[in-house]
């Protein structure tokens, strides 16, 4: 909550200075009303009507601001309202009181620092999970099968969320029922699952058991039967795609970014170049389980690859102060973005299916901050990456709005691609002269037309930020491999998914 300023802000901005001036009685005041003073959009469109308000005293209700918030606000409109960066400052820290951080008792480390003791007894809690009956809901098999196949109830139902805005919100929950599900093994109910920051390598102990492989105990559908064991590429491999899809790259990026739609990426039209850009590579290069979203969560590396992305979204919430439901309203671009606010904001698109009944009871709100509603906190890694805010990129921008030309970057954008028919998770290389110049990597089911989600998001683009001098002086074209190759080879027919086009734009940042 703000406190009283010594002196107006002089250039304040949305992420720095304007959102943390309405109170939470504000925002519950307004809302109820229609208004929600949480979101950009709103604030900026409805500024007159506000700076009115304020500034006669009438708002709040008996608890009218002193002058140097109005003049502040009023400095913010004069600017044209810029939405700025979460980048602190001397004028900012006057204005804001820190708020002391609780503590959690589950605190998730980077695996490579774990005690021989800490392995040991992480080692444990899979080697328990593992020999449990299948049927038992605290089985590796149970908790593994929740991610797809061979899915969840009679008859089987799939939840799992990944190119929309549950993505990040659903994993979270999962990994919370699967670290319970370790605690259930006797002498293990301390434990925690670690993760595997995957910008540095797989580490020894994932290649040795019981994490290194996995053997199905029964047939889940889909060509997987019972004795199918999980597989993986050599270190080389792995590392080699790694860099391939730009993976690292990707993290950093979405690091930057102050939007929830530019963090995640691919949704409400921004760019597939940022966290879930960098999923989806990183699912592709660690093997043929991992790149099949049929089968991934049964590999034993996909719970610290994914304790990791949950990790890397907590992160990013605390750097923009997105830790409660109105810090993370207020980075949503509601009007170009309106399924990601509702499914904050409406009780019946807030469901986690299947964590939203017992014995988890996890929606879209309890997620929401990790420490006070799970207990779960992240021990950042030894060499943390460290990432200063950027303004937001664009494509193209309003002429009401103020920009400037990137000339030395461009966005390559392959867009129109329906990937219903290709089978399975893909990669869609960028080539200049017949010459692959950047790669990108897709996951899903083998069966994506069988899968709700991904009908329902079946056009899909994909973005290559690139030096222009990269794309310059010759023709550009799109080569989609397939993971499987066994139906078309290693080419997909552009007929087959609606001959996707090639865009080439200048980028331009704003502010």
């Amino acid at each position: 909550m703000p406190s009283n300023p010594s002196t107006p802000v002089a250039n304040p901005t949305w992420y720095s200075d304007i959102r943390h001036l309405f109170t939470q009685d504000d925002i519950d005041h307004m809302r109820s009303q229609g208004l929600d003073l949480s979101i950009y959009d709103v604030v900026k469109d409805n500024s007159s009507i506000i700076y009115g308000q304020v500034a006669s005293g009438s708002m709040p209700p008996g608890n009218p601001w002193p002058s140097d918030w109005v003049e502040t606000f009023l400095n913010w409109m004069t600017n044209d309202c810029p939405k700025g960066t979460n980048a602190p400052s001397l004028q900012q820290a006057r204005l804001f009181k820190a708020a002391a951080a609780p503590v959690a008792s589950r605190i998730r480390r980077d695996i490579t620092t774990l005690s021989d003791g800490e392995l040991a007894l992480v080692k444990k809690a899979f080697e328990g999970m593992i020999a449990k009956d299948p049927d038992d809901p605290n089985s590796f098999f149970k908790q593994a099968g929740i991610h797809w196949l061979p899915g969840t109830g009679t008859p089987p139902r799939f939840f799992c969320q990944h190119h929309a805005p549950g993505y990040n919100p659903w994993h979270r929950a999962y990994l919370v029922g699967f670290e319970n599900a370790m605690r259930s093994v006797p002498g293990c109910d301390k434990v925690t699952l670690p993760y595997w920051d995957i910008t540095t390598p797989l580490p020894e102990v994932l290649k040795l058991p019981p994490f290194d492989q996995y053997t199905l105990p029964r047939d889940i559908g889909g060509g997987y039967n019972k004795g199918y064991v999980t597989e993986r590429f050599d270190d080389a491999t792995i590392a080699a795609k790694l860099v391939q899809y730009d993976v690292t790259a990707d993290i950093q990026r979405a690091l930057t970014k102050t939007d929830w739609e530019d963090f995640h990426g691919y949704f409400a039209g921004a760019p597939y170049n940022t966290i879930i850009a960098a999923h989806d590579g990183g699912h592709v290069s660690i093997g043929n389980t991992m790149a099949d979203q049929n089968v991934a969560a049964f590999d034993p590396v996909f719970f610290f690859f994914h304790c990791n992305w949950d990790r890397l979204f907590w992160k990013w919430q605390k750097s923009m102060q997105a830790t409660d439901l109105n810090g993370l309203l207020s980075t949503i671009n509601k009007t170009k973005d309106p399924l990601s606010y509702q499914i904050f904001t409406l009780p019946i698109l807030q469901k986690l299916d299947p964590f939203s009944t017992a014995p988890l009871n996890l929606n879209t709100l309890s997620i929401i901050n990790s420490v006070t509603s799970l207990d779960v906190d992240y021990e950042e890694p030894r060499t943390p990456t460290l990432m200063a805010f950027q303004t937001k990129t664009l494509r193209s921008s309003l002429t009401s709005q103020k920009f400037e030309v990137q000339p030395d970057l461009v966005n390559v954008r392959v867009q129109g691609l329906n990937r219903l028919k290709i089978p399975g998770s893909f990669s869609v290389h960028l080539q200049k002269d017949g010459q692959t110049i950047a790669s990108k990597a897709f996951f899903q089911p083998n069966e994506a037309e069988k899968c709700e989600n991904c009908v329902e998001n079946a056009v899909v683009h994909f973005d290559f930020e690139l030096p222009l001098a990269e794309v310059t002086g010759g023709k550009l074209g799109v080569w989609v491999e397939p993971i499987d190759k066994s139906f078309v080879g290693d080419r997909f027919p552009n007929k087959l998914m609606g001959n996707p086009t090639v865009e080439v734009r200048l980028l331009l940042s704003n502010e």
